[in-house]
C-alpha cells in the first residue's frame, strides 16, 4: 500500500472510531436504551411502535421494518441523501478530523483564511447584537417589539436574536477591537464604504437582527427588521450577496427545522423570518422560510433531500398567492408531493398562530390543498367563468397544469372535474389536452398557452443564457477574456443551441442584419424560442454589463457541472479502494475555489 491509500484507510478509520454513532443517530431519533441496544422509530420510513435499533459495541444500526441498515458512514448517507465522500467529510469536520489533502496552492490558502475570517466575523456580530438586545438600553425597545409578537425569552436565546445600535460605529469598532479587519467586515457585508472619503459605516442601525445559518449551523448573514413602519421605507434589510450567503440557496431555519422535517416527512414552507420563528414557538418546528425571496428551484431540491412532501403557508394577499403560483411547478419538478395553504381571516402566519394557537394552525395544514388543486382553484376565480371567453381562458390555462400529475387516472378526473365546474363538453377538454401534449400547434388556445409559459419562472441558468443570446443578437461583444466561455455546448437546450449557431453562421457569411434574419433558418421551437429572448424586457444600454455578468454565470455552471462529475468519480472511486478518490476529492475543492472566486468578482 503507498502512502496516499494507507493514509487515506488510517484516516477513514480515525473518523469512524471518533464517530459515535449512538449520538450521530439521536440527533434525528428519539433513542431509548434497552439493554445493551438502544431503540426507536425509523427515520426512513413512517412507523409508530419502535424497531429501529443501535448497537453501540458494534457501530451498526438496523431497522427491522424496512430493512435499513450499516455503519455510521450508512447512517449519514441515507440521512443526508449524500454519496460515501460527502458523509465522511461531515463526520471528519464534526469532529475536528483534518481531510488528508494535496498541498494548496497560495491563492487556495488565502481563500480558506478568508472563509474562516468571515465566518468569524459574523459569530462575533452575531453575539454582540444578541449582548445587545439582551443586556444594554439598546435592546429594551427591541425587547418591548418581541413580547408583542409572543416571543419570549427562550425563543430570543434559541435563534440568538438581537439588536443592532442606532448609531453607525458601534458594531465594527467592537468588532475591530477583537482583531477584525476593515477588509473582513466588508466582505462579509456588516459594514458599507463610505462614498466620500475613507472609512467604513454599520450597514445594519436600530433593527431587530436575526442571523442567518447554513445547514450546518454556521452563521453567513442577517436579516435585520425595523421597529416602527416610519424608520425607514425598508422593513427588512438583509445582508448582500456575498461567497458565502446567496439568498436563494438558503432557507430560514433549515438548521434547526432539519430534524423535524426528516421525522415528519414534511416540510412547512413560509414566507416571512418572523413567521417561522413565530411557529417555531408554537411548536411546529417543521417550519422554514424562504428568504424573503420567490421560493427557488435550488431551495426545493434542498428539501427533497429531506422529505417527500412541502406544505407552502404564505400570506393570503395577492402577492401571497402569486408566490405560492410560482413555487408550486418548482416544487413538483424536485420531486416533491406539494400543498399550499392560507391561515383565514387576511392574517398572516405570525398573527395567526399567536391569535389562534397550534391546534388551530395544525388543523388548516391537515387542510392543505394540493399544489394542482391550488392552481386549478385560482384561475377559476381570476376569471368570469360566466362567458364564453373566460371558459376558454381557464383551459388554456389549466391544461398544462394537468401535465404535472402522476398518472393518466389523475389526469382523466381533473379534466372531469373541469369540465363540470365550466359546464362544457368533457371531449372537448380532452381534445384540447391532446393537442397539448402533442405541441402540434393547432389548438385554438396555443396563443394563451403561450403566454402562460412566459409567464412560468425562470431558472437563473435558462435567464442568464437568454440574456447573451439577446447580447449577442444586438452584437454586444464579450468582455476581454469572456470571449471563449460562450459555445454551442455551453447553452443546455437545444433551441438555444441552434439560435447561437446560426447566428454565428449568418454573422460569418455576412447575412445578418437583425434578429429577424434567424427565422428563416430556425426549426418551429427554435423560433418560439427566439421570441422569448426578443421579449425580455431589457434596455440596450445595459446588454454590456449583463453580459458580463451572465456569462460569468454560465461559467459557474459549467465548472458546478464539472464539480458533480469529479464528485461522482471520487464516490466511484472509493467504493472501488482506488487512490484516485483522493485527487478527485482535490480537484472538486479546486473547482470550489474556482467558483467561489468568480462569484466573488460578480458581487
Amino acid at each position: 500500500m503507498d502512502n496516499r491509500k494507507e493514509e487515506y484507510v488510517n484516516f477513514k478509520e480515525q473518523v469512524r472510531q471518533a464517530a459515535d454513532i449512538v449520538s450521530i443517530v439521536a440527533e434525528t431519533v428519539d433513542l431509548k436504551k434497552r439493554g445493551n441496544r438502544y431503540w426507536g422509530c425509523c427515520p426512513f420510513h413512517g412507523e409508530k411502535t419502535p424497531s429501529f435499533t443501535v448497537d453501540p459495541v458494534k457501530g451498526l444500526f438496523h431497522c427491522f421494518g424496512c430493512g435499513a441498515g450499516g455503519d455510521v458512514f450508512s447512517y449519514v448517507m441515507r440521512r443526508d441523501h449524500v454519496e460515501f465522500f460527502e458523509a465522511l467529510k461531515t463526520l471528519a469536520e464534526k469532529y475536528g478530523i483534518p481531510i488528508p489533502e494535496r498541498e494548496k496552492s497560495a491563492k487556495e490558502l488565502a481563500w480558506e483564511k478568508e472563509t474562516k475570517a468571515v465566518y468569524q466575523a459574523n459569530e462575533l456580530a452575531d453575539r454582540f447584537f444578541h449582548a445587545c438586545l439582551t443586556r444594554t438600553q439598546y435592546g429594551k425597545q427591541g425587547l418591548a417589539y418581541l413580547a408583542g409578537r409572543g416571543i419570549g425569552p427562550d425563543i430570543i436565546e434559541s435563534f440568538t436574536l438581537g439588536m443592532a445600535p442606532p448609531d453607525f460605529t458601534t458594531l465594527h469598532t467592537n468588532l475591530e477591537k477583537r482583531g477584525v479587519t476593515e477588509e473582513t467586515l466588508v466582505k462579509a457585508g456588516l459594514v458599507n464604504r463610505r462614498n466620500s472619503g475613507s472609512g467604513v459605516y454599520d450597514k445594519f442601525r436600530a433593527r431587530i437582527m436575526i442571523p442567518i445559518k447554513d445547514p450546518r449551523g454556521r452563521v453567513v448573514g442577517f436579516t435585520g427588521r425595523i421597529l416602527h413602519a416610519e424608520d425607514s421605507p425598508a422593513k427588512y434589510m438583509n445582508t448582500g450577496e456575498t461567497p458565502w450567503f446567496h439568498k436563494g440557496k438558503l432557507l430560514f431555519g433549515l438548521d434547526r427545522a432539519m430534524s423535524e422535517i426528516r421525522k415528519r416527512g414534511q416540510a412547512l414552507v413560509v414566507e416571512g423570518h418572523m413567521d417561522a420563528i413565530s411557529l417555531h414557538a408554537a411548536e411546529i418546528t417543521w417550519t422554514v422560510a424562504s428568504m424573503g425571496t420567490a421560493f427557488t428551484e435550488y431551495q426545493a431540491m434542498l428539501l427533497k433531500r429531506l422529505a417527500p412532501e412541502v406544505i407552502f403557508c404564505f400570506d393570503s394577499d395577492s402577492a401571497g398567492k402569486n408566490a405560492a403560483m410560482r413555487a408550486i411547478p418548482l416544487a413538483l419538478k424536485a420531486g416533491l408531493q406539494c400543498r399550499v395553504m392560507h391561515v383565514t381571516d387576511g392574517k398572516d402566519p405570525d398573527e395567526f398562530v399567536r391569535k389562534e394557537g397550534r391546534e388551530a394552525f395544525e388543523e388548516l395544514i391537515k387542510n392543505a390543498k394540493t399544489g394542482i388543486d391550488y392552481e386549478v382553484d385560482t384561475v377559476l376565480a381570476s376569471e368570469d367563468t360566466d362567458t364564453l371567453s373566460g371558459k376558454v381562458a381557464v383551459v388554456a390555462k389549466v391544461l398544462p397544469f394537468f401535465k404535472d400529475c402522476t398518472s393518466d387516472v389523475e389526469v382523466g378526473e381533473r379534466i372531469r372535474d373541469l369540465a363540470r365546474r365550466l359546464s362544457i363538453d368533457e371531449g372537448m377538454v380532452q381534445s384540447e389536452y391532446r393537442k397539448l401534449l402533442r405541441g402540434n400547434g393547432k389548438s385554438t388556445f396555443n396563443p394563451e398557452w403561450l403566454l402562460q409559459k412566459k409567464m412560468r419562472p425562470e431558472s437563473p441558468t435558462e435567464q442568464a443564457e437568454r440574456l447573451v443570446l439577446r447580447a449577442f443578437l444586438e452584437r454586444i461583444p464579450p468582455q476581454p477574456g469572456q470571449e471563449g466561455i460562450a459555445h454551442v455546448d455551453s447553452f443546455t437546450v437545444k433551441e438555444r443551441q441552434e439560435i447561437f449557431q446560426q447566428l454565428l453562421l449568418l454573422l460569418k457569411e455576412g447575412r445578418y442584419q437583425d434578429p429577424r434574419d434567424l427565422f428563416a433558418v430556425l426549426s418551429e421551437s427554435a423560433q418560439e424560442e427566439l421570441v422569448q429572448i426578443l421579449h425580455l424586457n431589457v434596455q440596450r444600454s445595459t446588454l454590456p454589463v449583463i453580459l458580463a455578468d451572465c456569462l460569468r454565470r454560465m461559467e459557474i455552471g459549467a465548472l458546478e457541472k464539472e464539480y458533480e462529475r469529479h464528485s461522482q468519480l471520487a464516490g466511484q472511486y472509493e467504493k472501488e479502494g482506488n487512490e484516485k478518490f483522493l485527487q478527485e476529492l482535490a480537484e472538486c475543492h479546486r473547482i470550489k475555489m474556482e467558483i467561489g472566486k468568480l462569484s466573488t468578482q460578480g458581487g
